[in-house]
């Protein structure tokens, strides 16, 4: 499946973006635009479901900074240095024949403008430079430039901001954005891209778990089988009161950022030990967890990870993720789907437990422990109310229908 990329950014930078992405393979593009990169932080949370997140410049970065920890994607942003300074400089003289001492330019650095004229020895007067920063309004860089402009001071302008541009545009004052160099977007697109690919590798690492238990077979087996589910394990009995479990990293943290297998344990009254161990093939795990294990006491999980750090005991505190069932377009497609907010808030679960954007009524009769043909009656609700898409088929089989996969199209973020 290719790598599917939600971009933030300019209608400018989309229609830039979009034909160097053609020199990379398996990636999907998603925009999400706006007139002024103050919207970021609002974009995000329309993202719908997608495999790494991109921001089209470093001002959008630094307005979204503060949500970027809370999203369960990678992320990535176009950063500007000293080569889009430098590449830009360059163009506008040889087009236009400025002396750099006439033109006013805003750049996210200053220092990048400094570096640039000290690499090519330019001893002369320096540019106009305009700091730009979150802390103050862009119609304040607007204005200084205008400034400049009409007191004759300078022929050119070059902004970093889109809108900047489109209002230099309509006063006529000459002006033209900063470039992002194509090998700089093309680096950065592959960076995000492989980002992307690097979180699906190791949520699919080898987990072993060991679980001891003591108590009657009957007890012990509906224990085992409700930590299984919880954690997508299957497993086999190793000696008496003594079981291996084998599930993947995702799976594994789900469970705990979900609080399923908190919930779990704290219901269990018969004492147990219960230790992971990640690694990298399954004997590396098995060892993992065999040493976690001597760390563990009763009614506690650890966990120790493929480089030696222990993780635990469990449960505590961190990494939580609550099921909110009060957002307002949550109640807005319950009306409409007919679905209990409950049932949308595990929809929404679903897609950042999911390892790609796509998936079939069988992956998701799977997460939500129910029949297929619950599974498909609410699939078909969402589908006929435009929150899930038909994106194709999959044939598993040389016999058989094939299966249908689906994508869901409402903000999961």
């Amino acid at each position: 499946m290719s790598t599917k990329i939600a971009i933030i950014c300019s209608k400018a930078f989309m229609n830039r973006i979009i034909s160097i992405a053609q020199n990379i393979a398996d990636v999907q593009l998603e925009f999400y635009l706006y007139n002024h990169p103050s919207e970021a932080p609002t974009l995000m949370k329309q993202i719908k479901p997608c495999d790494a997140l991109l921001l089209g410049g470093t001002l959008p970065y630094l307005h979204a900074q503060s949500l970027l920890s809370e999203i369960p994607i990678p992320w990535n942003y176009i950063k500007q240095d000293e080569t889009a300074i430098s590449t830009t400089l360059l163009s506008l003289v040889a087009k236009h024949s400025v002396a750099i001492d006439r033109i006013s330019i805003d750049v996210m650095n200053p220092a990048f403008v400094d570096n640039v004229l000290t690499e090519i020895e330019y001893t002369g007067p320096k540019p106009h430079v305009q700091h730009i920063s979150i802390t103050e309004p862009t119609e304040h860089i607007l204005q200084r430039h205008i400034t400049l402009w009409n007191a004759k001071s300078i022929e050119f302008v070059i902004t970093s901001i889109h809108s900047v541009f489109d209002e230099l545009q309509a006063l006529h004052i000459p002006a033209m954005r900063m470039l992002d160099t194509t090998n700089s977007i093309l680096q950065c697109l592959e960076e995000t891209k492989s980002k992307s690919l690097l979180t699906k590798s190791e949520a699919f690492k080898a987990v072993v778990g060991l679980l001891e238990i003591q108590g009657d077979s009957s007890i012990e087996s509906t224990i085992l089988n409700q930590i299984a589910k919880a954690t997508f394990s299957t497993y086999k009995q190793i000696a008496a009161h003594t079981f291996e479990l084998y599930t993947t990293a995702g799976h594994l943290q789900n469970a705990l950022e979900r609080e399923s297998l908190e919930e779990l344990i704290q219901q269990i009254e018969q004492p147990f030990k219960l230790a992971f161990g990640y690694g990298y093939s399954i004997l590396e795990a098995t060892q993992n967890a065999q040493q976690a294990l001597t760390f563990t006491k009763p009614f506690e999980i650890f966990i120790l990870d493929e480089h030696k750090n222990l993780l635990g005991p469990f449960p505590n505190s961190e990494g939580k993720v609550s099921l909110k069932t009060d957002e307002p377009y949550v109640l807005q497609m319950a009306k409409l789907t007919s679905l209990s907010p409950l049932n949308i808030s595990k929809l929404i679960n679903f897609s950042h437990d999911r390892q790609s954007a796509q998936f079939t009524s069988q992956n998701l009769a799977e997460y939500l422990q129910v029949t297929r043909r619950t599974t498909e009656r609410i699939i078909k609700k969402l589908v006929d109310n435009g929150y899930a898409n038909v994106v194709g088929e999959e044939m598993t089989h040389q016999q058989g229908r094939p299966r249908t996969i689906y994508e869901l199209n409402f903000a999961t973020y």
